[in-house]
Formats: structure tokens, C-alpha cells, sequence
């Protein structure tokens, strides 16, 4: 697998979860969407939440506060579903790989993670739940069905 600039950029800035082996490059994000194409309902090429039932979203049109409030958002829901264990991120376009940690480690390092310019998902064990955020300032999270 290649590394790109922006898988270059994110190991560089997260080198010290790297080395401590928290946070491990696991495969390829492609193989992670044929999996979430699976169980989640498909719109286009992004998961279609309107048919996710149960599923909750926000939208943030400010770019600049995206970040923040996806991270809010992404807390909420952790305390809201008691979401735990190991989880991998992937991002759709700007980076290949797909991540793995445990949900602390991805919430401790979401700052660098959402500095890249794609849409962001992080999923957990066995495709369970998914939350993303897009370039576009939506945030969605559901379950699987």
C-alpha cells in the first residue's frame, strides 16, 4: 500500500499513538466500505442515514466549528449508546488506510483525523454502529439494522 501526503501528514502528527502501538493501520478503507455497504442502506456513495432507523443527525454549515461540534457530537453518542471497545476510522477519498484503536484513542485524536479534507467515519466492532461526519457539515450516527 502507498502513502499518500495526507497518510504521511497524519503518521507524522500521530507517530507517538503509532510507536505505542494505540493506534494501528489495519488495511484499507476500501475494504472497510464493501463491509459498511453491507449493512447500512446505500445513497449514492455514502450511506443513505434516512433509512437507517433510529439514526440521529445535526448539521454544522460553519466550516470552522465542524470539528468541534463533531467532536460533541461524537460524545454524545458514545455516553448516549455506551459505545466501547475497538473501532476503526476511515476517511473516503484523501487517505487509503483504515485505522484501529480503541474509541478513546480515535476521540483523542480526532483534531488530526478531521484536518484531512474528506468525509470521516468511524465504525465500531463488527460494523455495529457508524457515526461520520462530512465535508459538508453533516454528522450522522445509527446502528446497523
Amino acid at each position: 500500500m502507498n502513502t499518500n501526503f495526507y497518510e504521511s501528514e497524519l503518521r507524522e502528527a500521530l507517530k507517538e499513538f503509532f510507536n505505542s502501538g494505540g493506534l494501528r493501520v489495519i488495511g484499507e478503507s476500501s475494504a472497510v466500505f464493501k463491509k459498511l455497504a453491507g449493512v447500512y442502506p446505500a445513497g449514492g456513495s455514502k450511506i443513505d442515514w434516512t433509512r437507517v432507523p433510529g439514526s440521529v443527525g445535526r448539521v454544522e454549515e460553519q466550516d470552522d466549528l465542524q470539528a468541534e461540534k463533531f467532536a460533541e457530537f461524537f460524545d454524545e453518542m458514545a455516553a448516549k449508546f455506551a459505545l466501547s471497545g475497538d473501532v476503526i476510522y476511515v476517511g473516503d477519498s484523501a487517505t487509503d488506510f483504515a485505522l484501529g484503536g480503541s474509541i478513546a484513542t480515535i476521540r483523542k485524536i480526532l483534531p488530526e483525523l478531521l484536518s484531512v479534507p474528506q468525509h470521516h467515519y468511524i465504525v465500531g466492532p463488527g460494523c455495529s454502529w457508524c457515526i461520520c461526519l462530512t465535508m459538508e457539515g453533516d454528522m450522522d450516527f445509527g446502528l446497523a439494522r
